[in-house]
């Protein structure tokens, strides 16, 4: 339950800071903003102040901030005229559209920068064995967490890298394994098993010890750059992937038949939620943090992806209008818009039944 109420408490965050972004840019831009609400549907509790209301609807799937002459069927007040967004210079609607994804990529950056420095980052991964898999040769032999290796198969090693060369050598076979617990020698004597994807591969079911080094600021700050760079460069990817048809046909196939879904397949607000309480309920906070700022990297890239009534569709709207210097009839796009939230609403159902029906496996420690 925990683990629910502090991703619940982090999304909102997400989506009030997003909103804020746009607010306030377009508060300084002069234009007028009608609503600032967290939430879709019904409204549970508004006030307003100024010009403006705000308040939370029942739906908790998002927010949105309403400003003056967005809405293509909107009626202005002749005093408004001056102040709807058409009406601003293209720079200034371009920073009011990209300012809640520019929020969602500082959150994210904000979080990085904090997961290098005061928890660090993996160091080389030592002899020492931190984990063993239930079910596994490993477990079955005796192996316990803090046992260091000495030796494998006749060989003495010095990094893990050889420890997995060697198991990976001999499937099927007994090897004796030497190690020190608590400082005394011992030798255990497991049968190498069979990796799940290439039985010609050894497979022993150990994970090794591997050291969190932390990082000065500005070594941190840099990582938090890279990482961000990276993460939307993966981010775009996954979203134009997610519609792809080798991605809508194993979707349709997990939903239809006895499939089970992997930690690599995408998954609704349901489906990260669940993953975000286990790794909470692990007290695994590096996990929740760094799932945290992965979502707000996609949906700041996803956010800018060309098409209406996403803030990059409306993007795209300004660059056409700067090219043909003429304004877009936004009416006409109003069936593009539909077939786009068709979409997405579909996608977010399907994914929505999955994440219920087959919940995803819960992601590596």
């Amino acid at each position: 339950m925990l683990g629910v109420v502090v991703f619940i408490v982090a999304i909102l965050g997400s989506v009030m800071l997003h909103e804020a972004g746009h607010f306030v840019t377009a508060r300084w831009s002069g234009m007028k903003v009608h609503e600032f609400f967290v939430g879709f549907g019904p409204k549970l509790w508004s006030f307003k102040r100024g010009e403006t209301e705000y308040g939370i609807k029942a739906l908790p799937l998002g927010g949105y901030v309403k400003i003056a002459g967005m809405n293509p069927y909107e009626e202005l007040a002749p005093e408004d005229v001056d102040r709807v967004y058409r009406a601003k210079p293209a720079w200034k609607r371009a920073i009011v559209l990209c300012a809640g994804s520019f929020m969602h990529f500082v959150i994210a950056f904000v979080i990085l920068i904090g997961i290098f420095a005061f928890a660090g980052v993996h160091g080389a991964p030592t002899l020492t064995i931190a984990e063993i898999a239930p079910g596994t040769p490993a477990a079955s032999a005796g192996f316990e967490a803090g046992d260091e290796v000495v030796r494998v198969a006749g060989t003495q090693v010095d990094e893990w890298a050889q420890v997995v060369d060697i198991v990976r050598e001999h499937p099927g076979d007994r090897i004796d394994i030497e190690l020190l617990r608590d400082g005394e020698p011992l030798t255990l004597t497991p049968t190498v098993g069979e990796h799940p994807d290439d039985e010609t591969i050894g497979y022993l079911g150990v994970g090794p010890e591997q050291p969190r080094i932390k990082q000065s600021i500005p070594t941190a700050t840099k990582n938090a750059v890279f990482e961000l760079r990276d993460g939307a460069s993966a981010s775009f990817k996954a979203f134009i992937g997610l519609f792809s048809p080798s991605s809508l046909s194993r979707l349709f196939d997990v939903a239809t038949s006895d499939e089970p879904r992997t930690v690599e397949d995408p998954a609704s607000l349901v489906g990260i939620g669940q993953q975000t309480s286990a790794l909470v309920s692990d007290s695994n906070w590096v996990g929740f943090f760094s799932l945290v700022a992965a979502f707000n990297i996609f949906i700041g890239v996803a956010n800018l992806i060309p098409l209406p009534p996403l803030d990059g569709g409306h993007l795209a709207v300004l660059v056409y209008e700067k090219i043909r210097r003429r304004q877009v009839d936004m009416q006409k796009l109003v069936p593009i818009t539909m077939v786009v939230i068709l979409a997405l609403g579909s996608m977010f159902m399907l994914l929505l039944y999955l994440d219920i029906a087959k919940p995803l496996p819960n992601l590596p420690g």
